[in-house]
């Protein structure tokens, strides 16, 4: 799965432009890579991923899975877990890619509301948090501590307002960073640790379902990464013996994210 369209997840950032594709085309090619991976790893036929309706279509779409309390995920037949991924979607700064602008995926136990963990990409984040980072759910009194000793230093004084304020910090409001932009986890990524890890209910050939949605996110990750360096990029494939034309000036596309 990849975020531009294909994202998670990207779960990658855009996918190829063609001339007369609207955004709503880009989108559903995004969403139906979603749905090709979640097939083919989770048994069953009531979960997939739809286009929600926005007010303004034509630059802003969202993905989200069905149903909406979550995927089922389950271990011999009983859902112990819930699965929910929303991916908000635009056009790249270029115009010609659709790039995901925001994205969670986030695991619950069947039952409850708050995760057990949540990955977030937020594509217009400021320096306080990663665009790209896990959250943890849990509660460990060695952590908040750890947090507390922060003190006065960056996110540190935020909490220690908090503490005024009556809330105790929360070990859910650590940011883990996940690799930015452009390598952070897709969708197949989590999908598979949850697989692993949990011992989930899967159909024959899962891991190659996995592995086909893995390779289209990074393939279009990777050429999203060539657009944002072009200049790092022709030198590499300079060692690699290729012949690299310089463009006019002018010519070189903007970058896309």
């Amino acid at each position: 799965m990849s975020d531009d369209a294909p994202g998670p997840p990207a779960s990658p950032d855009t996918t190829d432009s063609r001339e007369g594709v609207s955004l709503a085309d880009l989108t559903e090619l995004f969403a139906a890579d979603l749905r090709s991976t979640l097939h083919g790893v989770v048994p069953g036929e009531s979960s997939t991923f739809e286009i929600r309706r926005t007010a303004t279509p034509r630059t802003h779409q969202m993905v989200q899975q069905v149903p909406p309390k979550g995927i089922p995920l389950t271990v011999d037949g009983l859902v112990v877990l819930r699965l929910r991924a929303t991916f908000d979607c635009g056009w790249d700064r270029t115009g010609r890619f659709l790039a995901v602008r925001r994205s969670t995926v986030s695991v619950a136990a069947e039952g409850t509301d708050e995760p057990l963990f949540r990955y977030d990409y937020d594509a217009s984040s400021d320096d306080n948090v990663p665009a790209a980072h896990l959250n943890v759910h849990g509660h460990r009194d060695e952590l908040v501590f750890a947090m507390m000793a922060a003190g006065h230093r960056l996110r540190g004084r935020a909490r220690t307002s908090s503490v005024r304020r009556g809330r105790v910090p929360r070990v859910s409001t650590l940011h883990f960073p996940l690799g930015g932009h452009r390598f952070r986890p897709s969708f197949e990524d989590v999908l598979e640790m949850l697989v692993r890890e949990f011992g989930l209910d899967t159909r024959p050939g899962w891991r190659a379902a996995v592995c086909a949605g893995r390779t289209r996110w990074r393939a279009v990750q990777l050429r999203a990464a060539v657009r944002d360096d072009p200049a790092g990029a022709a030198e590499a494939l300079v060692d690699l013996g290729y012949a690299i034309r310089q463009p006019a000036p002018g010519g070189a596309s903007a970058v896309s994210r």
